[in-house]
């Protein structure tokens, strides 16, 4: 082989390292030929199961992913309407507090059940998970609108909702990276739409359709709605399966289904996971607290003041696209740690707010800049996977994670402002853990730059060791030569 096709193949390899978003990085290996007569060029064998990045069928899940988006995240960040109701109707006894365990439930059952669910998508489970998820959000939505204590609401909406909405939510993100690579963050952030719509419109119907024809038959609706979605996409979703099964699952049912030991391993994989759950810990509290703060910073009698989540969550759906576009071309790692800071930059300035504007720009930065980090925040789990087949436990594993931060959370905040009295203990809360979760992600963005720089570093020395052996194999074969001739 010649040194200027060991100059391209090395020059290749570099390339590769560099482009990579931000993921696991190998050492390459520089192997010449045995023979010089070895073809330059070889071609590698196809993976069938390699990301086509578009086609039909790969914007079809997309679609199918929005209609999950919407039935999952979409109803449990419109939970803000159901606790203003609960805490002055249906609920009145109970403390806010006490009612904002019911959001938290449903949040803590959509995030840990994942452990269970996450392999068992990997496994080839992703209709029957989707068939499963389709009946307990139904059920949940019908048994919510015969509820008439706060136990029945609990079990109903907290409990059946929540792992309804857990088996919806793995397929509806697992599903994309299988499609998708150079396209990632873009098409998962274009299906995450879905959870910013059905936290807009979920609010709306509720509140236009309750004085109308009462709580049980708009829960029923949204029950329907919510119903028929599911149902298109289960037919629309089309999960896409290795040839040979992975070495994890060669010897049938094992625990080790249910764990990835190697991720515990990786320090970027941990440092994600620590960050997911402060992100998390500070997440939704600015949604659940945000029409009863207005309410009595400037915008007291102002009907307004129930459409505050319904803006915030419509403002979300640039959030959730204009990033992702721009992901795809700076990296999604570097993305999100900017998202996660002018996110948690929005909730300080929150503190400020004493009139209807203010609440009202809140509502818009807030949303904008949350939704980036919803859309965001798998595709840098994804980037970082280096097995895919097991990006489904990793997203269980570190759902346990995001639905602890997520259970405790908002009480958490419900018990700050019980004893203070005031919102700032809040805001501060929400606002610190956010910008923590920015923080930590910078530190794994800093962990993926040393091992780039060390893969780099290692190949030049590879290289250059090549060509010295190389150089003086050349010259003792001279030498060799010189002295048969004499």
């Amino acid at each position: 082989m010649s040194n200027n096709l060991e100059n391209e193949l090395h020059a290749t390899e570099v390339r590769q390292v560099v482009a990579a978003d931000t993921g696991v990085f190998e050492k390459s290996v520089l192997e010449p030929p045995a023979e010089d007569t070895q073809p330059q060029a070889q071609t590698k064998p196809q993976d069938d199961n390699a990301p086509i990045d578009g086609g039909t069928q790969a914007w079809l899940q997309v679609v199918a992913s929005f209609m999950l988006y919407f039935n999952h995240l979409g109803l449990l960040n419109s939970f803000g309407a159901f606790q203003s109701f609960y805490e002055t109707d249906l609920l009145r006894t109970s403390s806010p507090s006490a009612i904002s365990w019911i959001g938290s439930i449903q949040i803590f059952c959509l995030m840990s059940v994942g452990a269970i669910i996450g392999p068992l998508y990997d496994a080839g489970y992703c209709r029957a998970l989707l068939a499963a998820g389709t009946l307990l959000v139904t059920l949940g939505f019908m048994f919510t609108s015969i509820s008439t204590t706060y136990w029945q609401v609990l079990l109903a909406q907290g409990i059946c909702l929540g792992l309804g909405t857990c088996c919806l939510s793995i397929p509806s993100i697992a599903i994309l990276p299988m499609y998708f690579k150079k396209k990632r963050a873009r098409a998962m952030g274009l299906a995450t739409v879905g959870s910013g719509l059905g936290s807009t419109l979920y609010p709306i119907m509720f509140q236009n359709l309750r004085p109308r024809v009462g709580f049980g038959w708009t829960v029923r609706i949204m029950g329907f709605l919510a119903f028929v979605m599911c149902c298109f996409a289960l037919l629309l979703i089309r999960p896409r399966t290795p040839a040979k099964k992975p070495a994890w699952q060669e010897n049938g049912f094992s625990i080790r289904w249910f764990w990835d030991a190697s991720a515990m391993k990786e320090k970027t994989f941990l440092l994600y996971s620590i960050a997911i759950f402060f992100n998390n810990l500070s997440f939704f509290n600015p949604p659940y607290y945000l029409e009863s703060y207005a309410t009595s910073h400037g915008m007291q009698g102002s009907a307004l003041a129930a459409y505050l989540l319904p803006i915030l969550n419509a403002s979300s759906l640039p959030g959730r696209i204009i990033p992702s576009f721009i992901a795809d071309v700076v990296g999604s790692l570097d993305t999100y740690i900017v998202v996660c800071a002018l996110s948690s930059t929005s909730v300080f300035y929150w503190i400020s707010v004493t009139n209807e504007a203010g609440n009202l720009a809140f509502a818009v930065l807030y949303g904008f800049w949350s939704g980036s980090v919803v859309s965001l925040g798998s595709v840098v789990l994804a980037s970082i996977t280096p097995d895919m087949s097991r990006l489904g436990t990793r997203l269980g594993m570190v759902a346990i994670l995001k639905g602890i931060g997520s259970l405790i959370g908002p009480p958490i905040s419900g018990a700050i402002l019980r004893s203070t009295g005031k919102y700032i203990g809040i805001q501060l809360f929400s606002a610190c853990g956010i910008m923590l979760t920015s923080l930590l992600s910078m530190v794994l963005r800093l962990v993926i730059a040393r091992a780039l720089f060390k893969v780099v570093r290692d190949d030049d020395e590879a290289y250059v060791n090549a060509n010295q052996h190389k150089t003086k194999a050349a010259i003792s074969a001279q030498v060799v030569e010189e002295e048969g001739k004499n």
